[in-house]
């Protein structure tokens, strides 16, 4: 394996469709997917109520994972940022979160986000914030010998 510096690492986590945010929910881990765009040194993405918005709102503390794997020659590429989350309410960066959401998952059939258009995105849900504080990134090199399989297996 080989790290990546800051700025590869920001690059995968852009190039990335699916985030995993893991949050401390009630003592214990709970890690769930995200849609999410990066702007600038951070990371935004929309919430519905539930034990994910708890527990930010508990310990804003949170750490997202972001993998790409290319299944044609095995070689891989991950990135861990580490931060805290707020909400954020009526403001010119929550147009812009919604706008940027709206772009960079336009072409999802079936989305949630395809459908209404930004004034239906503004207002039933919480829409979070992640300052990045650390970011960190590995990758398999080149080639899949036995020891940069995914999950060293």
């Amino acid at each position: 394996m080989q790290p990546l510096s800051r700025e590869q690492a920001l690059e995968v986590l852009e190039q990335a469709p699916v985030a995993h945010i893991g949050v401390i929910s009630d003592g214990e881990p709970y890690v769930t997917p995200m849609s999410f765009v990066l702007i600038g040194d951070r990371i935004a993405f929309r919430s519905v109520p539930g034990r994910r918005m708890d527990a930010i709102r508990e310990n804003p503390r949170v750490c997202v994972e972001v993998a790409r794997f290319d299944p044609s020659n095995g070689e891989w590429a991950s990135a861990i940022v580490m931060g805290r989350a707020h909400e954020i309410g009526d403001t010119p960066l929550r147009t812009e979160v919604v706008t940027r959401l709206l772009e960079k998952y336009r072409d999802a059939v079936g989305s949630p986000l395809s459908r209404g258009g930004l004034q239906a995105l503004t207002g039933l849900t919480h829409v979070i914030v992640i300052e990045i504080e650390e970011v960190t990134g590995m990758t398999s090199g080149s080639g899949l010998g036995p020891r940069t399989r995914p999950g060293r297996l």
